[in-house]
């Protein structure tokens, strides 16, 4: 009978005929006679086949005898039987032995994984793109940009976060002279005391802008090597970090164009802590300024009180309701009742002479509130 398909176990064509010849012969059988049942193939292929079959496990050797003593008359010994292995044994033995370097061949595939990065990293420096898998990587690269940064450092700032927030190392690097820009939606200010966070490090430097949604969340600093989400699932985030010239410059002109239509966030005078940082805007001065010049241009005298200043409660709220803020968000970020910020806005949109929340959020900028 044909034998199955030994090719996986590394048995080949030949051995697989040379077995077969061997299993019939339960007393063992020398090379001569396995080589006449097998008239087509070389004697020498027996040979070879036979050795292989012995190196698999799958067959046996006999000692052979004794050789004679150079002196003596007697015939050359016989040499020793080959006879098969009981496969109920070996064949199992063989497919373990075969399944253990099966398993440690994958299990280098992260070893030879490295090497191939490496040297085309090497071979093309610019070619450092590489995907960052679980909270503890993203994590790590994100504080690197923070603390790496030497002149800028842009940010597309939402929900979920994988890290907390550190106002500390931020104004460490406001202090060196790094430009911070952040864009930040609406649903960047769920944590109690956030916005009153952002509006802080506004008054140490940063430049801060509120929008409705942001499509991903970013880092780049310098312009140099960016850091971008992949996805939005805080069990398992996963992010790109690249330092290939042509994805970043892509990215800071995504960041650019959200930059562009996003509000600012009034900003806080930073306390006396001594940490240096620029004052925040004189938001009065400005108030005041913009309406000298309206009324100078209609060919009015400037009264100093024709148009108040905001308070800080109507910048957040007119900053607020320009990003797109539902009442019920405004009134969880200025910890007031809705109720409260509906008559709030009324007022205000009566004062700015505005018919609806986008008019208001335009006269107040006209006028320099935000």
């Amino acid at each position: 009978m044909s034998l199955p398909e030994l090719s996986a176990l590394g048995v080949d064509e030949v051995a697989a005929e040379v077995l077969e010849v061997v299993l019939a012969e339960p007393d063992g059988v020398v090379l001569d006679d396995v080589a006449a049942a097998l008239p087509v193939i070389d004697r020498g292929a027996v040979a070879v086949a036979l050795e292989q079959l012995r190196q698999l496990g799958l067959v046996h050797r006999g000692a052979a005898a004794p050789a004679p003593s150079p002196r003596s008359d007697q015939r050359p010994a016989p040499e020793g039987r080959w006879a098969a292995i009981d496969p109920r044994v070996s064949v199992p033995a063989l497919v373990t032995k075969r399944a253990d370097a099966l398993s440690a061949a994958r299990a280098s595939t992260a070893v030879l994984a490295e090497l191939f990065d490496e040297t085309r990293r090497l071979a093309d420096p610019s070619a450092t793109t590489r995907t960052l898998v679980g909270g503890a990587a993203v994590g790590d690269w994100y504080s690197r940009l923070e603390l790496t940064a030497t002149r800028s450092f842009l940010a597309f700032d939402r929900p979920p976060y994988v890290v907390a927030g550190n106002e500390a190392t931020e104004r460490t690097a406001l202090a060196r002279g790094v430009r911070w820009r952040a864009v930040y939606t609406i649903d960047s200010f769920g944590a109690d005391g956030r916005w009153q966070g952002v509006r802080r490090l506004g008054g140490h430097g940063e430049e801060a802008r509120l929008t409705d949604s942001l499509p991903v969340k970013l880092a780049v600093a310098d312009e140099r090597i960016a850091l971008v989400s992949l996805g939005h699932d805080p069990a398992a985030p996963e992010a790109l970090v690249t330092e290939s010239p042509a994805l970043v410059a892509a990215l800071v002109e995504l960041f650019e164009q959200r930059w562009r239509s996003a509000v600012p966030v009034p900003v806080e005078r930073a306390p006396d802590d001594g940490v240096p940082g620029p004052a925040s805007s004189d938001w009065a001065l400005i108030a005041a300024r913009v309406a000298d010049a309206g009324l100078a241009a209609s060919g009015g005298a400037a009264t100093g009180g024709s148009r108040r200043p905001p308070s800080a409660d109507e910048r957040d709220l007119v900053a607020l309701v320009a990003a797109g803020a539902t009442d019920e968000v405004v009134a969880q970020r200025l910890g007031v009742s809705v109720r409260t910020v509906r008559r709030r806005l009324h007022e205000l949109l009566a004062e700015l002479g505005a018919t609806n929340r986008f008019h208001a959020g335009v006269e107040a900028s006209r006028r320099g509130w935000i």
